[in-house]
């Protein structure tokens, strides 16, 4: 019966892999965040929000500077975001500039990597400021997917495997040995020799 106790490890560990796995890919399909964070006084300091998607999808929430100033927000692409970085004229998907708070609503065009990005307004540069944010993202991570993805298809491959194990187990065919014992000498009832 040892092997049965196999069958049944390799099915619950088949089981339980693919579970995680369904999990993840639907967790993959969208992610909110908030949180509250500072931006240092200094004219290059600023605060960035990192999304990473696969196929086109959105970005959405509400921000708010809670410490009296204002900001600029934007949503760029890996690229602007490059060049955002060096101090280079960059463009964007969505901006907004010196404000206190408000809405982002902004559609993600296809694969890649975004980033909201909230830096000091006009005349706040040398201000600590704090900001609240809350996004919503809708679309797929394309790291959780994958990960997702490859633990079902383990969890299904180990199930798998050890289903055909015990059919082939089950199948095999019943080999009964029986061990002859010798027969024992035909003698004639005693006296009548």
């Amino acid at each position: 019966m040892a092997f049965v106790r196999v069958f049944r490890i390799l099915l619950i560990v088949g089981g339980v892999l693919a579970l995680a796995g369904v999990s993840l890919v639907f967790s993959s399909l969208g992610s909110s965040s908030s949180s509250t964070t500072s931006i240092p006084a200094g004219f290059r300091y600023y605060m960035y929000y990192e999304v990473n998607i696969l196929g086109s999808g959105s970005l959405r929430g509400d921000y708010q500077e809670i410490s009296g100033g204002s900001l600029d927000l934007f949503v760029m692409t890996q690229e602007q975001y490059d060049y955002y970085r060096t101090g280079a004229n960059f463009g964007s998907l969505w901006s907004l500039g010196s404000s206190r708070g408000g809405t982002i609503d902004v559609s993600l065009p296809g694969t890649g990597r975004y980033f909201l990005v909230a830096d000091h307004g006009t005349s706040y540069e040398q201000t600590a400021q704090v900001v609240r944010l809350t996004v919503h993202l809708s679309g797929i991570n394309p790291t959780t997917f994958g990960s997702g993805l490859a633990m079902l298809g383990v969890g299904l491959s180990i199930g798998s495997w050890g289903v055909q194990r015990w059919v082939r187990w089950r199948s095999r065919p019943s080999v009964a040995t029986a061990h002859a014992a010798p027969l024992p000498e035909a003698r004639p009832p005693p006296g009548l020799t």
